[in-house]
């Protein structure tokens, strides 16, 4: 295993931000994957599987322990659907699936990340999480065990999965799918990247949205129109977009994105963040809980 030191971890992040991980290792097979994390425990060393480096947010004094590049790219097809190791981008295995005459993925063309980094959070779209479409995954436990885990098992909620407290490690999942008309999958995809286009600011470093949408149950109590959940929604109502702090501002397409303009530090975003926070607050009553996960040393 060939283990880096302090490498920087912005150009490994869709936000274009963070300073070094003290130790960094890229693995390109499931062998390899297993062996890192296992080489941490060993090594006492905090670790961090990295995927595709969406919805993620690096402090600028980087990560003190072993991050992990997941690269694992194994892709196959099962009676059921398609399996996939958890570094393959989600897009890859949806153009994959699609090419194959498989329906049930197809929607979520052009979200970010990986596939591991899609089922951790349980990513969604229009209403649609990912988690409905899994029917097993293979994942890699704190005591090193290997095991395969029903879909139902994983506590699948809006993003959330029981990943984010059991610390297991995605190995691969497989996906139930059903066969479908490739041509009509493909214009159904295409519709999918085209209605993110219009409504996110796709041109620019992001993490993707940064705050949860809200309950239900708090959109009543606000009264928002048609009882939107949208945080975007709280935030442009409140007058936030093009709020700048440093080189980090609140998108004028998307609210509830936050910008690096290409000078930011992770600093600026967490300040921005806070302003935005109170904000809402202060105008609403809610608590906005950030999506965007932060890592690293603060």
């Amino acid at each position: 295993m060939h283990l880096k030191k302090q490498v920087i971890l912005a150009p490994h992040t869709y936000f274009k931000l963070g300073g070094p991980a003290d130790y960094f290792v890229e693995v390109k097979t499931r062998q390899e994957l297993i062996d890192a994390v296992l080489y941490a425990q060993n090594h006492s060393l905090p670790y961090f599987v990295l995927g595709g480096g969406s919805n993620i947010l690096v402090t600028d004094k980087g990560y003190r322990g072993l991050v992990i590049k997941n690269q694992t790219q194994s892709l196959s097809l099962s009676q059921t659907g398609a399996t996939a190791a958890s570094g393959v981008p989600i897009n890859r295995l949806i153009t994959y699936t699609i090419n194959h005459s498989l329906a049930g993925l197809e929607d979520f063309l052009g979200l970010p990340g990986t596939v591991g980094g899609a089922i951790y959070n349980n990513s969604h779209h229009l209403g649609d999480l990912i988690g409905n479409h899994v029917s097993e995954v293979e994942l890699l436990t704190q005591s090193g065990e290997v095991k395969i885990v029903p879909a139902q098992d994983l506590n699948f909620l809006y993003d959330y999965s029981r990943l984010h407290v059991s610390k297991e490690v995605l190995l691969s999942a497989t996906f139930k799918l059903v066969k479908g008309n490739k041509e009509e999958l493909m214009i159904k995809s295409q519709q999918a990247v085209q209605r993110r286009a219009k409504t996110q600011p796709l041109g620019n470093p992001s993490s993707g949205c940064i705050f949860k949408n809200i309950t239900l149950s708090q959109a009543k109590q606000i009264n928002t129109p048609n009882h939107t959940l949208s945080a975007g929604y709280l935030i442009d109502s409140s007058g936030l977009k093009g709020t700048r702090v440093g080189g980090a501002v609140v998108s004028t397409i998307h609210a509830n994105f936050i910008i690096n303009d290409g000078t930011a530090k992770s600093q600026d975003v967490l300040d921005l963040i806070e302003i935005i926070k109170v904000k809402i607050k202060k105008t609403y009553g809610v608590d906005l809980i950030e999506e965007v996960f932060l890592i690293g040393e603060k």
